[in-house]
């Protein structure tokens, strides 16, 4: 996976990780825009329909639209759909959370073996933050994940994270607010000098194919920069286990 980058981003032949007639899925560096903004910074968007029309020659405009969400300093795999009909039916999987999401995240500190997080999360526009809660509260919306911890001790650690909803900032906040700030993230993690950008990394994901239905599990790679130097892959067991972990495996206080 490229490191965090400033300009002139291109697509590797390399970062691609899935590609078929429908969809493209790609390793994005932190630092990226998954979609153009108005300043016209480099974006995963653009970069796919360059990718795309010099790998096919192709004539003329190239359909391709990132799928969801992927935070700018946040690292790891986007689903770009290629087709009008996978793009309408991606956007009906990640709306009707039909796909199982793990991350990878370096934090400060030493979490606990296993634990399930559920906080209450609203966010705040001005800003671009988010206040996180212990218990309902007003109109914010309940946010659920579990993390495994895989590696590392004191200082440092590695934790393996299953996401269940998809709030804003969902597991920057949430584990900040467990007291396990995540390294490089300002706004709610740890100042790192080895980190320019936020140590979280979408590592994986598992869904049914737009078109053919057919079950996959996309698995991406861990970065080599900063604070990740050290950390190694998730072995099979510990990401099965992520993959097949349901929400009725919450613990009961949890529940109530």
């Amino acid at each position: 996976m490229q490191q965090a980058i400033g300009g002139n981003y291109r697509i590797r032949e390399e970062d691609v990780v899935f590609l078929d007639n429908h969809l493209l899925v790609v390793n994005k560096p932190a630092g990226i825009l998954v979609q153009p903004d108005k300043e016209g910074s480099d974006s995963v968007e653009d970069a796919a329909k360059i990718w795309l029309k010099q790998k096919f020659d192709k004539p003329g405009n190239v359909f391709a639209t990132v799928c969801h969400r992927l935070d700018r300093p946040v690292s790891g795999l986007v689903v770009i759909a290629r087709t009008s009909k996978a793009l309408a039916r991606m956007n009906a999987i990640f709306q009707g959370r039909e796909i199982r999401k793990v991350y990878l995240a370096v934090v400060d500190g030493q979490p606990e073996q296993w634990k399930w997080l559920r906080h209450w999360i609203k966010k705040t526009e001005t800003t671009n933050k988010v206040w996180t809660y212990t218990y309902p509260r007003g109109d914010a919306k309940q946010a659920d994940l579990c993390y495994w911890h895989l590696q590392g001790e004191k200082e440092k650690s590695m934790v393996l994270v299953r996401l269940f909803t998809g709030r804003h900032h969902q597991i920057r906040a949430q584990l900040g607010l467990d007291k396990l700030p995540i390294l490089g993230d300002l706004k709610y993690g740890k100042k790192s000098a080895l980190d320019s950008t936020v140590c979280l990394c979408s590592y994986a994901m598992e869904f049914a194919h737009p078109v053919s239905g057919e079950t996959l599990r996309i698995v991406g790679e861990i970065p080599e920069w900063g604070s990740w130097k050290g950390f190694s892959a998730p072995d099979k067991l510990a990401l099965e286990a992520a993959f097949q972990i349901t929400e009725k495996e919450a613990p009961a206080q949890t529940r109530k």
